[in-house]
């Protein structure tokens, strides 16, 4: 923290979700991209960090600490020479996410990173679910490049994204290369918004730790739409209902999924209500996001006459 240009904390140094490079102004305008926005908000606090960070503007911030000691002990052996990161703590304990920048303003790749033994096995289920199954995915879609593995660190290649103008709705060809990996018995098992960035000529699917057998019809497409709407605000429990008929927004993707999976289109209210049900267990009520998710999911239940 004392050396260069340090770290920013944010929102705070007393519990800080982010530390980002404060200089030079490259490297710290590339940082932000340890984050991607999926909400309005998320967007307008994204462009705004970055349009300070491009003017060097990210120097006039606090000195803070840098990131956590276990971080910074399991990234040391995977820096190339004058790269420094930018950290995003995960939601889960122990978890973190490390954009390796150079001092060129470069991303070098983005490291996953756990200091804890279920955090380390998480990871390691995660590198042998890419390198099984990430191979099965069709374009326009595709899975991360595994560049090295470490003790509690994964590192994977560095996506240049850029954000969706919707990223609640799900790309129509993107669900159908998930129909066709179900087609194959496989589930990426938490395709959400978050984990989905769009790509030059494409979309790259991160986030393979719950990846394995299908566990019921249409569960990726489902577990998409509901997290969507339980967490993001969209889509609506209305047009949730109305794709089941093959109306409104989300008709064409739900329509795309269930062709290239081989679904019967009669079968999707029953899938539905199967993924409300068997989802409601693994959802945390400690937590807000947890609870906001059941009660939706309760809703929409409800709504099914299940």
């Amino acid at each position: 923290a004392r050396l260069g240009a340090g770290w920013a904390n944010l929102p705070g140094r007393a519990a800080p979700r982010w530390w980002l490079p404060r200089g030079p102004r490259g490297t710290a305008f590339t940082g932000v991209s340890v984050y991607q926005p999926v909400t309005l908000r998320g967007r307008l606090g994204w462009e705004a960090a970055r349009a300070l960070a491009r003017v060097g503007g990210f120097r006039l911030l606090p000195r803070g600490g840098a990131p956590p000691r276990e971080v910074r002990v399991r990234l040391a052996p995977h820096l190339p020479p004058r790269t420094t990161y930018a950290v995003m703590r995960a939601n889960h304990p122990g978890r973190y996410v490390a954009l390796l920048v150079g001092q060129d303003g470069r991303a070098h790749a983005v490291a996953k990173v756990a200091t804890t033994p279920e955090g380390e096995e998480a990871l390691r289920c995660e590198a042998r679910a890419i390198a099984t199954w990430g191979g099965l995915l069709c374009p326009p879609l595709r899975a991360p490049r595994i560049l090295a593995e470490g003790q509690g660190v994964l590192l994977l290649e560095a996506v240049a994204f850029r954000p969706r103008r919707r990223p609640w709705l799900l790309p129509v060809a993107v669900a159908r290369a998930l129909g066709a990996l179900e087609r194959q018995g496989v589930s990426h098992g938490d395709l959400a918004p978050w984990n989905l960035l769009e790509e030059e000529g494409g979309f790259v699917l991160v986030d393979w730790e719950a990846a394995g057998p299908v566990p019921a019809p249409a569960w990726d497409l489902w577990h998409w739409v509901i997290q969507a709407h339980s967490l993001l605000g969209r889509p609506s429990a209305r047009a949730v209902l109305a794709a089941l008929r093959g109306k409104g927004p989300l008709g064409p993707l739900v329509a795309a999924y269930a062709e290239a999976a081989r679904l019967d289109p009669d079968g999707l209210h029953a899938s539905l209500g199967t993924y409300l049900r068997e989802s409601l267990a693994a959802l945390p009520e400690a937590t807000d996001d947890g609870r906001r998710a059941r009660a939706a999911r309760l809703r929409l239940l409800a709504r099914l006459g299940g």
